[in-house]
């Protein structure tokens, strides 16, 4: 058979170079073994979990490998494999593109013709897959939608065909980046802002937040131009030339150690970026969020050179009684997880 499809395999999909953390979360935390396929590319054997991994961007859960030579056209016996799922009913759905690993050096204008071919001899095998076809995001509101997703590898392609509560994230790869307002004072901005979008929720008018180890202010900055009261604690200085930073106090305080006083009321969101070990970063979550002194949380955790998973143990185990709160890598974050959600 020409260009051949392959049995289906999962594919997680991480920031480049941290494929090694993930094969050790999935092998520690979940018994599942696994291998590195490319840079930010890995595959499972076994079930994955229906919650994400802690350093996972997005999955193909139904990933299946062909090849395709350079100018060639995908077979009849690929397409009707690939679009098997609309023969007998037909079903919203949307075809996206994955950026490819850097050493596939498979262009993006290459994956963009194979989509279109496979797409092309789709409508010709069934006429009313057009009139099926949805954006992705709304295609995201319906369980019974289909999602494909479209990669490469150093030697061929894979496609996933999956159900849309299947998969990660709605942003290709997962790479959800955002973007950059030019008044916030430092780019940790952009992790906050990665955080707000993935739990649905942003600070509202007149809600208070304190922002742990807040300069230069990038993440107090967030907060006060969605109109919320920020205690802004930390010795250095504040960079807010917006005329937001009214709604900023400035705390000179060591954020590590920042407590409320004893009659105070919970605030609405505990914020916190500070180059600090784990282990200090866990004490920060017993305090804040153990003893329920905030409704939310956005806690970056720094994370050591050597063996971060193990780093990691004691808050994953502490944050399973926590069902409100995620810990996962931003795309917008480097050798460091972030803490959010409702407490």
């Amino acid at each position: 058979m020409s260009n051949a499809i392959s049995s289906p395999f999962p594919v997680l999909c991480s920031r480049p170079g941290i494929e090694k953390w993930l094969l050790e979360e999935a092998y520690e935390r979940h018994g599942l073994h696994g291998k590195a396929l490319a840079p930010g590319r890995i595959t499972l054997e076994g079930s994955l979990p229906e919650v994400p991994f802690v350093f996972e961007w997005q999955r193909l859960p139904h990933a299946r490998f062909f090849s395709l030579k350079k100018g060639e056209r995908p077979s009849t016996e690929l397409v009707e494999a690939i679009w098997s799922f609309f023969t007998e009913t037909p079903t919203p759905w949307a075809l996206q593109v994955v950026p490819a690993p850097e050493d596939a050096e498979i262009s993006v204008s290459r994956l963009n013709a194979v989509a279109r071919d496979l797409i092309k001899g789709g409508k010709q095998l069934h006429p009313d897959l057009p009139r099926w076809e949805r954006k992705v995001p709304k295609l995201f509101r319906s369980s019974e939608s289909r999602f494909l997703q479209l990669s490469a590898f150093r030697n061929g392609f894979v496609i996933s065909v999956a159900s849309p509560d299947e998969v990660t994230s709605q942003a290709p790869g997962g790479e959800l980046r955002m973007k950059m307002d030019p008044a916030a004072p430092s780019r940790s901005y952009l992790k906050i802002e990665e955080a707000f979008y993935r739990m649905g929720r942003e600070p509202r008018e007149n809600e208070t937040a304190i922002d742990l180890g807040a300069a230069p202010g990038g993440w107090s900055y967030a907060f006060a131009k969605r109109g919320a009261t920020v205690t802004a604690v930390d010795n250095g200085p504040l960079k807010i030339h917006d005329a937001c930073i009214r709604r900023i106090d400035h705390l000179h305080a060591d954020g590590l150690t920042f407590r409320l006083s004893k009659h105070q009321p919970p605030v609405d969101w505990l914020a916190g970026d500070m180059l600090i070990p784990p282990g200090d970063g866990f004490g920060l979550l017993k305090h804040w969020v153990g003893g329920e002194h905030c409704k939310h949380v956005v806690l970056n955790l720094k994370l050591p050179q050597q063996h971060p998973i193990s780093a990691l143990h004691p808050i994953l185990d502490w944050l399973e009684s926590k069902p409100g709160l995620q810990v996962r890598q931003l795309c917008h974050d480097r050798r460091e997880v972030t803490v959010f959600g409702q407490v």
